[in-house]
């Protein structure tokens, strides 16, 4: 069963002569730096400059700070940011009346505070009432269950989009699940079994902000109670769907998948789910499986075991930390060391998301390759949230004569299916991701080269 596109409401443009295109708030944390980073980058590098960004935050010379060394490095790669227009606005998660007015000076927010569970409420609720559309990097899906059932309904009365997910957590796969039943769309399938392989390469590390979810999690902290007739996550019928990918066998033993032992992705807890909300706004039917798998093996080659070697090595010692971070000392241990914990991000890293989607009939296969440039936990994140803004952006100017956007709580590729063709894609690419998708029939002899800008949904 998959729920007629026509159920859903549609975002409306920001009402208002507003000041600023985009307002990055919690960007003095790692995560929310690497957004202000891409959304000031992709401004600067637009050819009419008409991008008008607002960096927010508690602290204005915390924020300064942010905003120079963001200048600096932006020098540094030849990027000229004398003619963008980047504004500072003092907001508090703690002071309503502060982040009404940020939300009601901007079209597009970007929420980068977290723990969301303890500051997310504040960005969600400001903007239902303040008419911006909204993006975050959250990971915490009890946290937008409860946002979900508590301003959902408002947010589509007031055509308020809100695509929470918008960070390495969940575009990538998202994406890839897109990039690939739209595909198989194009020679009359429909998208049965997704494959997801995920390798990160270069050196990386977590958000301060992640770790204290995990924390978080591990303490019992910031658990959502469902109230009686609050509606659930995902739809009923795609229940099986998450079982079967999140069970022992999937999630957390070998698999042989796309040429290589593969091994648990510690983010299909976040990316299944998500997967399978937005799956019926995609089209995507309820009898869909998916494996979420991390490459961790290096090449694969007989000398490693194609990859078996390395992949046992790495369940062992996310084993081994499992339990440590049962033990409550721990947990406090490492909440101390937090205190000075301190990641900025690399660069020069990058995702690596290799897909493939055979469909209901096993007749025909699509694949996607794609590369974002960015460590996961910090510059991709910033990459792909940017992305996101961006796109929503462009989807809800008044001059847009494309469809809106979903408005209500939506993960970003599923908000936007509908709009132009090649939107969010092309927004990615023009910051750097590589994305090459083909798709081959019984029958064929070669595999069919899809342009991905060239996408979209049939509804």
């Amino acid at each position: 069963m998959v729920t007629p596109p026509a159920a859903y409401a549609t975002a409306v443009t920001p009402p208002g002569n507003r000041p600023h295109s985009i307002a990055v708030f919690g960007c003095t944390g790692n995560a929310g730096r690497a957004v202000a980073y891409h959304s000031i980058k992709s401004a600067a590098k637009k050819p009419n400059n008409n991008i008008h960004v607002a960096l927010s935050g508690r602290n204005r010379a915390k924020v300064e700070k942010v905003l120079d060394g963001i200048i600096v490095e932006l020098r540094s790669e030849g990027i000229n940011t004398d003619d963008t227009k980047v504004d500072i606005i003092i907001a508090d998660a703690s002071d309503e009346e502060s982040m009404l007015r940020l939300a009601k000076s901007t079209k597009i927010l970007v929420s980068c505070a977290g723990p969301y569970m303890r500051y997310g409420e504040a960005a969600v609720k400001a903007c239902v009432e303040g008419g911006a559309h909204y993006v975050d990097i959250t990971g915490e899906v009890a946290f937008i269950e409860k946002m979900i059932n508590e301003y959902g309904r408002k947010a589509e009365d007031a055509g308020v989009a809100l695509c929470p997910f918008s960070g390495y957590d969940c575009v990538p796969a998202e994406l890839a699940m897109w990039l690939v039943s739209k595909a198989l769309e194009m020679e009359d399938a429909k998208l049965g079994d997704l494959a997801l392989n995920f390798r990160l390469q270069g050196e990386g590390g977590l958000p301060r902000g992640t770790i204290d979810t995990i924390l978080d999690g591990a303490d019992g902290k910031g658990k959502y109670e469902r109230k009686d007739g609050g509606g659930r996550f995902y739809p009923e019928e795609y229940r099986k769907t998450v079982k079967d990918a999140l069970s022992l066998s999937n999630f957390a033993l070998p698999k042989y998948q796309l040429g290589q032992f593969t091994g648990p992705n510690f983010m299909s807890v976040i990316n299944v789910p998500v997967l399978c909300r937005s799956a019926p706004i995609l089209g995507i039917s309820s009898d869909l499986s998916i494996s979420d798998k991390s490459v961790v093996g290096g090449a694969p080659i007989f000398l490693n075991g194609y990859g078996l070697f390395g992949t046992l090595t790495y369940i062992a010692t996310l084993f081994v930390g499992a339990i440590a971070l049962a033990v409550p000392p721990v947990r406090g241990t490492i909440r101390n060391r937090l205190k000075g914990y301190n990641y900025n991000g690399n660069p020069a890293g990058k995702v690596f998301v290799d897909a493939s989607g055979l469909s209901l009939n096993s007749k025909s296969t699509a694949t996607a390759k794609c590369v974002f440039p960015g460590d996961a936990g910090i510059y991709a994140t910033g990459h792909f949230a940017a992305g996101v803004a961006n796109a929503l952006l462009d989807a809800t100017s008044s001059d847009s004569n494309s469809p809106m956007p979903l408005a209500g709580f939506h993960s970003p590729v599923a908000a936007l299916d509908g709009c132009r063709q090649g939107l969010l894609v092309g927004h990615l690419k023009d910051m750097g991701a590589e994305i090459k998708v083909e798709v081959i029939t019984d029958g064929d002899v070669t595999a069919k080269m899809i342009d991905a800008t060239k996408l979209q949904s049939k509804r």
